[in-house]
C-alpha cells in the first residue's frame, strides 16, 4: 500500500490549517525536549551536580524522542511529507519517550525506599529523575495525540509551508543539533577515556585523568 500526498489544489483550508498547526506542534515538542535538557544542564554546570550514567541515558532518550518530530520538520523544508512519514516521526517519538520513562522509573525505584535520600538535588521536592519520568510520560501522551491526528496531516507539502515556518525550521534544527553535540561533549568529559563511568560521579574523569 502506497502513501499519497495531496496537492494544494485538492487540500481544503481546514486541512492546511491543521497541517500548519501540526508543524508548529512539532517545533514545540522539539524545543520542549531541548528545554528539559537545558534544565539538566543548569543543575550540572550551575549547581555542579554530576549526572550519573542513568541520568545521561535519560538525556539520550529525550534527544531521541525529539528526533522524530525534527525529521518531520526537516522533510517539510525539502519536499512532501506523506502520511507514513508523519506517522513514523511521531511513532519514533512515542517509542523513545516510553523507553526513557522505563529508565526514569527504574531510577525512581532504586531510591524510593526510605531512608534513601535520592541522588543529587531536587526541584520542588522531586529529584530530576522523577521529573524526567513525568516529562517522558507527558511527551508520550503529546506525541500520541499528534499521531492520532495523522490522517489530517496528509495534504502537507513544501508549498504549504510558510516562510515563517521555514525560518523556524532552521532555528529548531540548529537548536536540537547544538543540544545533541553539547550533550555528547559533556558525556565525554565526564567519562573520559575510561570504559566504565562511576555510578556516583564526583568529577569529570577526562580532566582527572590529565591530573587537572
Amino acid at each position: 500500500m502506497s502513501t499519497t500526498t495531496l496537492t494544494p489544489t485538492t487540500a481544503g483550508t481546514p486541512a492546511r490549517l491543521s497541517n500548519r498547526l501540526g508543524l508548529w506542534f512539532a517545533h514545540a515538542y522539539v524545543i520542549g525536549m531541548c528545554a528539559t535538557l537545558g534544565g539538566a544542564y543548569f543543575f550540572q554546570f550551575g549547581l555542579w551536580e554530576y549526572p550519573c550514567p542513568m541520568c545521561l541515558l535519560q538525556r539520550m532518550f529525550f534527544l531521541l524522542s525529539a528526533v522524530g518530530p525534527a525529521w518531520i520538520i526537516a522533510r517539510s523544508r525539502k519536499g512532501e511529507v506523506t502520511t507514513g512519514e508523519w506517522a513514523s516521526g511521531w511513532g519514533w517519538a512515542i517509542v523513545a519517550a516510553l523507553i526513557g520513562s522505563t529508565v526514569s522509573a527504574a531510577q525512581v525505584l532504586m531510591h524510593i525506599v526510605p531512608p534513601d535520600p535520592g541522588y543529587a538535588g531536587a526541584l520542588f521536592g522531586l529529584h530530576l529523575y522523577t521529573w524526567a519520568l513525568i516529562a517522558f510520560l507527558a511527551a508520550a501522551v503529546a506525541a500520541g495525540a499528534a499521531l492520532f491526528l495523522t490522517p489530517r496531516a496528509e495534504p502537507l507539502n513544501a508549498a504549504q509551508v510558510s516562510p515563517v515556518l521555514r525560518r523556524a525550521a532552521t532555528v529548531t534544527l540548529v537548536v536540537i543539533t547544538l543540544f545533541a553535540a553539547t550533550n555528547l561533549i559533556a558525556c565525554f568529559f565526564e567519562q573520559g577515556f575510561n570504559w566504565q563511568m562511576s555510578g556516583d560521579p564526583t568529577s569529570y574523569q577526562f580532566f582527572t585523568g590529565l591530573g587537572l
